[in-house]
């Protein structure tokens, strides 16, 4: 993705590249602004962390929440804590989509920097270039404000409409339970009726929950209503319960 100029916002939600531990702090690329932020072990989870590598591990993309900006000293707080599944879910999807709209115009404008001045202009104006590509579809001549050919344009809409029709929606999650008398249980615990949600097994105690679609907020309803439903059990059954999303495609 282009990097955005300054700072984000206090408040704003960012994807982050983790880029190191050190003790009671790790480190983080923003990706959209290429600037280095820290989060604190206490905004990573709340209560005691056993092993801080459950949550964050060098090179993985988390999302973050900005709590505070000093732009004199070059320093961002952040927290991972604050961020909720729903967000992490929404802003990891918008992440993918956005990877691939560059991906599809890089594959149809193949002049390396021609596309380039082009993904820079779109996201000028419409900040994302899959935002621009969508109203795009709905209206084509939008491709006639940038330096887009009509042959590229016709392409693009194509191949955008193609994507939009046959894409099929991944949401995951990985879930983590542990509680020794919960063992004899973890069937009726995991147990769904629903045809589109798939739980495996990973390594003791995770398990991972992928969920189906053709619409993203459908899958992405239904999955967070099987975390929940795990969650009470777990629960009421008087285990330990903890969440964390593993990919969006």
């Amino acid at each position: 993705m282009a990097e955005e100029t300054g700072y984000p916002e206090e408040g704003e939600l960012v994807l982050c590249t983790v880029k190191g531990i050190m003790k009671a702090i790790i480190f983080v690329n923003l990706d959209e602004y290429n600037k280095t932020g820290v989060v604190t072990t206490a905004e990573i989870a709340p209560g005691r962390i056993r092993n801080i590598r459950d949550y964050v591990i060098p090179n993985k993309k988390i999302v973050c929440k900005v709590l505070r900006i000093d732009q004199a000293k070059g320093h961002i707080d952040l927290s991972f804590r604050r961020v909720s599944l729903k967000e992490r879910i929404a802003s990891m999807a918008a992440y993918k989509k956005e990877r691939n709209a560059i991906s599809l115009l890089n594959k149809i404008v193949q002049e390396k920097s021609k596309a380039e001045k082009i993904i820079e202009e779109i996201k000028s104006r419409y900040k994302h270039l899959s935002s621009f590509l969508e109203l795009a579809k709905e209206n084509s001549s939008l491709f006639k404000e940038f330096s887009i050919s009509d042959k590229e344009s016709e392409q693009l809409l194509e191949a955008v409409k193609e994507r939009t029709k046959s894409r099929k929606i991944f949401v995951k999650a990985k879930i983590k339970i542990q509680d020794i008398h919960l063992i004899d249980k973890i069937k009726e615990v995991l147990k769904t009726d629903k045809s589109n949600v798939k739980i495996t097994y990973i390594t003791a105690p995770s398990y991972l929950i992928s969920v189906e679609g053709n619409d993203y907020k459908e899958a992405n309803k239904t999955l967070m209503e099987t975390i929940e439903i795990i969650k009470q059990k777990v629960e009421n059954a008087g285990g330990e319960f903890s969440s964390e999303i593993e990919k969006v495609s």
